[in-house]
């Protein structure tokens, strides 16, 4: 048996680690064989002190916000994955310049890096760039930085906190993030 593979039967109290199965004599097929798979991120709910929770009315008084900006940097895809299974939300889709302007100044004082993950996703569509929110809300606001969005390949969008600009970059790079619940 595989020592990593050992291991981890051995955390989950399936096999002892102190007296290990025989190996077998005959080499197993690689279809057989098993993997393990390793996640590529740490999934965990951030802790409090990694988070802080605010509200924001709609200027016209009608609805209130809710958002929770994480401080922890992680992928794209992970941040999304995060807002889903810990706050049962999404990644942050921007539709006013009130609430892209005050989610800008409560990442700033809430990190210390420079851009914040939102949910919007673009990708080139002939000399078009198709831009759409992770949620498929309307694409109905943008502050793009100028050069932005990136017209080369598919790419996730992060919203400066100096400036409230948004950038394309590429989805793997780790950020704190913006959810919305």
């Amino acid at each position: 048996m595989h020592p990593c593979l050992l291991l981890v039967l051995a955390l989950l109290g399936t096999a002892s680690a102190s007296h290990p199965a025989p190996v077998s004599p005959a080499p197993a097929s690689p279809e057989k064989e098993a993997t393990l798979e390793v996640p590529e991120e740490d999934d965990r709910c951030p802790l409090e002190s990694e988070t802080r929770a605010v509200s924001i009315p709609d200027p016209l008084g009608a609805t209130t916000f809710r958002y929770v900006i994480v401080t922890r940097c992680r992928t794209f895809h992970s941040a999304q994955r995060v807002c889903r299974r810990c706050y049962r939300g999404r990644l942050v889709s921007i539709h006013s310049y009130h609430t892209n302007v005050s989610l800008q100044r409560l990442a700033r004082l809430c990190t210390n890096r420079g851009q914040v993950w939102i949910g919007a996703i673009t990708r080139p569509l002939g000399r078009i760039v198709y831009c759409r929110w992770a949620d498929r809300s309307r694409w109905d606001y943008t502050y793009w930085l100028p050069g932005y969005p990136r017209r080369s390949h598919r790419y996730c969008t992060s919203l400066c906190t100096n400036n409230g600009r948004w950038r394309s970059l590429n989805c793997r790079v780790r950020l704190p993030f913006i959810c919305e619940y």
